[in-house]
């Protein structure tokens, strides 16, 4: 998003069609995206995608529902993707802004302050449990975390999440915290050669609901995430395409914004593509938009 070379013309907006991804470690938020036949039980719903992995390489967004633990976990580098999976394999950098969480949320995020990177390199090639070496991360709604790849993390309970990411699915799982699944292996020796030990938690930057405008809340070599935030009533400008999210102050509410045209309510995003957006967004709105560099 820029303000200067500006594309010529009007961007318009499409509303993207949710896909509900069931996680052993989701929640119930998302029930109603869920999709079950008869009275069988419906599932924890842990994401819901706006896109897929095949998109021309613009980034990712979804919405996580963590109720329970994720693994432990450390996502590769675009060069090591391509040496372990074959040419054209491109890594996983993510970000996360907290939409909800319950008091005291924390999360894992790199190595701990006390601890040295040798130790930690040490725990992982005997395969101890390094989640106690890893930093315990507060956070609370509004909080914005950068996420390198080779950064050893987990999502801890009672998070409601943003998450823009790359558009791949390279995760390699350090523990899983006993669960056993053949769906979900442990990937200790890829993560070896993942893992950056020198790595620390990345808390960026926070959306202030208190401040209406527009702002860049992160930016990386992978993407750039900006919010705008309501009142306001002006359009902002893409250079390229885009995934815009419509988030509220308060989960509950019912909010409606106008981007390009097309009506959002809390939870839903569109497609935009490049040009100016007109927007026209409500107090305890805001719009984060994810878009690449």
């Amino acid at each position: 998003m820029t303000h200067d070379d500006r594309p010529a013309g009007v961007a318009t907006a499409h509303l993207i069609t949710p896909r509900a991804v069931p996680r052993v470690w989701g929640g119930t938020r998302f029930a109603d995206r869920a999709q079950s036949g008869g009275s069988a039980p419906l599932p924890a719903i842990g994401e819901v995608w706006f896109g897929d992995l095949d998109a021309g390489g613009h980034p990712l967004v979804k919405l996580l529902d963590v109720a329970d633990r994720l693994s432990v976990q450390v996502h590769p580098t675009d060069a090591l993707a391509a040496e372990l999976h074959g040419p054209g394999a491109i890594g996983k950098r993510e970000a996360w802004v907290i939409l909800d969480a319950i008091p005291g949320a924390h999360l894992l995020l790199g190595r701990g302050a006390s601890v040295r990177p040798d130790e930690l390199r040490r725990a992982l090639e005997a395969g101890d449990d390094v989640a106690p070496l890893l930093a315990s991360v507060p956070v609370a709604a509004g909080d914005v975390l950068d996420v390198p790849p080779g950064t050893l993390h987990a999502l801890m309970p009672g998070l409601l999440v943003w998450e823009v990411q790359q558009p791949s699915d390279r995760t390699y799982r350090v523990s899983d915290w006993g669960r056993r699944s053949d769906e979900r292996p442990l990937h200790r020796s890829e993560a070896l050669r993942a893992v950056d030990t020198d790595a620390t938690s990345q808390l960026v930057a926070r959306l202030d609901w208190d401040s209406p405008g527009v702002r860049v809340l992160l930016r990386n070599e992978a993407f750039v995430v900006t919010v705008a935030v309501g009142p306001w009533s002006e359009p902002i400008h893409l250079a390229d395409g885009a995934t815009a999210t419509l988030v509220s102050r308060t989960p509950a509410s019912d909010a409606i914004g106008r981007v390009a045209g097309l009506s959002l309510r809390p939870l839903q995003s569109a497609r935009l593509t490049a040009g100016s957006v007109a927007l026209d967004l409500p107090l305890g709105a805001a719009l984060l938009v994810a878009s690449r560099r």
